[in-house]
């Protein structure tokens, strides 16, 4: 019976047109929510299923009029207008990269906007946004100790892109940080590591809830003979003058860090010769090829997927924050490099 149900069917049953129907099955908005109730109900009734096919041909034909493609706008919530493209880290970078290039493949355009722009408060940009026609909104790493959005999220499908905001039930896409640090952890331990020493930033903890020193704890109960040392919390990477007392007291025989480019260059001025006397390991290989032995995020991926969901909302009109967030992780996978010592 299914095949044979269309939109005209809907409308003689429900005595509306079309058009109506067709807007009620997309949720929108214009539509009062009891009629789009009842028109879904009746659907769902006669057994009606929607082509897959028509929303396929609708991407395409929006990708032949680039002009006409609906507008996604990507948030950059850091601390300088040009901070996303320029200066984050190259993971978060690779995520604006990969969201910009999954828009494009998906029929839609995409334009950035910075979230502090001087003078503009939470209710001037979204009304901004808003008279823009902008419903989709893909919201960028946030900048360390920023207050959480206050955006009208009524008006829009939203994305994060990053860890999950305790004070925000947005859907978020990120990479698995919990996971990422058990498998460098396992990683390790097959190469014959025991003491592995936690290096990161004191914000690092409070930003993503304890899920990389929670790796470290887990992989301490899972594997042999493995002793942690005590992790080591920075201030800020400019800062290393804490390390040389770290690696005397703890002696830790293999370092695991988001930020490996600060430490292999001060390792060496300290001494220190990698792999041979200590190892190192990534949380955040910028590529999965890199020298750095570690885990690699993947931040192209999870910009995609991070747009790939946005687009998802939109394209069925759930505007609004949910009652409940949800979050995809997006799994890192392992890049051996040469910064641990071979079996």
């Amino acid at each position: 019976m299914s095949n044979h149900v269309t939109m005209k069917t809907i409308a003689e049953k429900a005595g509306v047109t079309q058009a109506t129907v067709s807007m009620c099955l997309a949720n929108n908005p214009r539509i009062p929510p009891a009629t789009r109730a009842r028109i879904h109900a009746l659907a769902t009734r006669l057994g009606y299923q929607p082509n897959p096919y028509v929303s396929a041909l609708m991407r395409v034909r929006r990708r032949g009029q680039p002009r006409n493609a609906p507008v996604i706008a990507l948030i950059n919530g850091l601390d300088h207008p040009s901070a996303w493209r320029k200066t984050a880290p190259p993971t978060v970078r690779l995520m604006r990269d990969g969201a910009i290039e999954r828009a494009a493949l998906r029929g839609y355009r995409t334009e950035e906007f910075w979230l502090h722009q001087e003078g503009m408060s939470a209710e001037r940009f979204s009304s901004m946004l808003h008279a823009r026609g902008i419903h989709g909104l893909l919201l960028g790493p946030l900048a360390y100790d920023a207050p959480t959005p206050a955006l009208r999220w009524e008006h829009f499908s939203a994305v994060r892109l990053g860890v999950p905001l305790p004070s925000l039930t947005l859907t978020t896409v990120a990479n698995d940080h919990f996971f990422s640090a058990l498998q460098v952890v396992r990683e390790c331990h097959q190469l014959g590591y025991r003491r592995p020493g936690l290096a990161m930033l004191r914000s690092h903890r409070e930003r993503f809830h304890g899920r990389w020193d929670g790796g470290l704890l887990v992989g301490q109960l899972l594997l042999a003979d493995l002793k942690p040392a005590q992790t080591l919390l920075l201030e800020t990477w400019q800062d290393l003058s804490g390390v040389a007392a770290w690696l005397k007291g703890e002696q830790p025989d293999v370092i695991i860090s988001p930020s490996h480019d600060t430490l292999l260059p001060h390792l060496k001025r300290l001494g220190w010769r990698v792999p041979h006397d200590i190892g190192l390991a990534s949380l955040a290989s910028p590529q999965p090829d890199h020298a750095c032995s570690g885990t690699w995020q993947n931040g192209a991926l999870i910009g995609a997927t991070g747009m790939d969901t946005l687009i998802s909302m939109l394209e069925r009109n759930e505007r609004g924050l949910p009652s409940q967030a949800h979050t995809v992780m997006v799994e890192g996978i392992w890049n051996p490099g040469r910064t641990l010592r071979a079996v």
